[in-house]
C-alpha cells in the first residue's frame, strides 16, 4: 500500500508539490498523470527515497519512508523513464549484482533472469556491456532489475521509453499479473491512452495539487465521460490547449 499525507515539496520559491494526499491500496494500478512541472516526477521521487520533502507523512507497505527508508526499499521496485546503469557490466553482471543487493539465492536469481530475458526478449544480450545496449534493451534490463525480488510495491514512470510494440504488449500483461497477485502500483505517464487500458485508479496532477482522484469504474459511470484525453482535456481550466495550423507554419 502507498500512503500520502499532506505532502509538500518546494524548490526555493517553487511549489512542487502542496499539501497533497492520496492512497494507492494493494492490487491497484493507480494512473499518475499531469502536464510538464505538475510535480509527477517530483511525486516518484519521493516515493523512490531519492528526494526528501518539506512535509507530510509517506507510508509504503506500512513503513515510514523517513523512518525505515531500508525497509521501504526492500519492498519497492522501481522503474524510471532515463535509467542510470553501470555501462562497464554486462547484464549478466548487473542483474546478479542486483540479485546480490536484495540477496537473492542463487537458484531463483538465475530462475527469474532467464525467464524474465526470455520474456522481454533480450538473452542474446546477456553478455554484451550495458552501454553498448539499445535504448529499449536498457529499458527491459531496468525493468528486469525492478522486478527480481518480487516487490509488493512498483513505482512505473513513463516505462515504455524505447520498447518495441511488442514488448509494451509484454509489459502491460506483467502490470495486469503484478496487481492481480495484490502488488500496489503507480503508473506515472504522458500516454493517456495507455493510461486508461491498465489502470483501475486515476489521479490528475496539476500545479502541485490533486485535482481529481476517482477510481475508473466512477468515472466510465458518469454519463459525460468519454474517454481519459478529453476528461483531462476538460479539467486543464487554465491551459490553453493549442491546434497546429498548417497553412500557416508551412504556407
Amino acid at each position: 500500500m502507498i500512503s500520502v499525507k499532506n505532502l509538500s515539496k518546494s524548490y526555493n520559491t517553487k511549489t512542487a508539490l502542496d499539501d497533497i494526499s492520496f492512497e494507492i491500496k494493494p492490487g491497484e494500478i493507480c494512473g499518475y498523470i499531469g502536464t510538464n512541472g505538475a510535480g509527477k516526477t517530483t511525486t516518484v521521487k519521493i516515493l523512490n527515497g531519492s528526494l526528501n520533502f518539506d512535509k507530510g507523512q509517506v507510508l509504503i507497505g506500512g513503513f515510514d519512508i523517513v523512518k525505515n527508508p531500508l525497509d521501504v526499499k526492500s519492498i519497492s521496485g522501481y522503474v524510471p523513464e532515463l535509467p542510470n546503469l553501470f555501462n562497464s557490466l554486462s547484464v549478466t553482471e548487473f542483474l546478479n549484482f542486483v540479485s546480490d543487493i536484495r540477496k537473492i539465492p542463487p537458484d531463483i536469481r538465475k530462475r527469474r533472469i532467464n525467464y524474465f530475458s526470455e520474456l522481454l526478449s533480450f538473452t542474446e544480450n546477456m553478455k554484451v556491456s550495458i552501454g553498448n545496449l539499445s535504448k529499449g534493451n536498457k529499458q527491459k534490463v531496468i525493468i528486469t532489475s525492478a522486478l527480481l525480488h518480487n516487490p509488493e510495491v512498483i513505482l512505473f514512470d513513463e516505462p515504455l521509453s524505447g520498447l518495441d510494440a511488442n514488448s509494451i504488449f509484454v509489459l502491460q500483461d506483467i502490470i495486469y499479473k503484478l496487481a492481480e497477485n495484490g502488488k500496489t502500483i503507480l503508473y506515472c505517464s504522458h500516454l493517456l491512452d495507455m493510461i486508461e487500458k491498465i489502470s483501475s485508479k486515476i489521479i490528475i496532477l496539476e500545479k502541485g495539487k490533486i485535482i481529481l482522484d476517482k477510481y475508473s469504474k466512477e468515472l466510465s459511470g458518469n454519463a459525460d465521460y468519454t474517454t481519459l484525453e478529453n476528461l483531462f482535456k476538460g479539467i486543464q481550466k487554465d491551459a490553453e490547449i493549442k491546434s497546429f495550423d498548417f497553412e500557416y507554419a508551412f504556407g
